[in-house]
């Protein structure tokens, strides 16, 4: 039944667009700027051809950058520069701290839950697997 409803929709699209002249066409195409590009951030500006929607900052928070920028020419016959900080450097510092405060606060939260049980032993125990949970897997 969903192909079918699909075909039927396409159908109605099509007999509407026969109905819109071409000059009117193509002001709405002029009206979509296809040919400007597309500022990703604050002085970034990408690839011509597509719309632009903003969301919230907060809407999907990211806390690494998944794209990475390397200048000089865009030609294919020259090699990509070479990285920096190949041996692990702030970059990965930040994430290891980051991923130990997580766990800290999660043992914080869960200690607190498991001391209305009465035993402060299981509190410690509970913090102590915190500290030993720090390190990197």
């Amino acid at each position: 039944m969903v192909g079918y409803a699909r075909l039927n929709r396409a159908e109605i699209i099509v007999t509407t667009l026969e109905q819109v002249s071409e000059k009117r066409w193509s002001r709405f195409l002029q009206s979509l700027k296809f040919e400007e590009r597309l500022e990703f951030g604050e002085g970034d500006i990408g690839l011509p051809g597509g719309l632009q929607v903003t969301e919230p900052s907060n809407a999907n928070p990211t806390t690494v950058d998944a794209i990475r920028r390397f200048g000089g020419s865009t030609s294919p016959t020259v090699p990509w520069p070479e990285e920096e900080n190949m041996d692990g450097g702030d970059d990965d510092k930040f994430d290891r701290l980051e991923k130990l405060i997580v766990r800290a606060t999660k043992n914080m939260s869960s200690s607190r839950g498991g001391k209305k049980g009465g035993s402060s032993s299981a509190g410690a125990s509970g913090s102590g697997g915190g500290s030993g949970g720090g390190e990197e897997e």
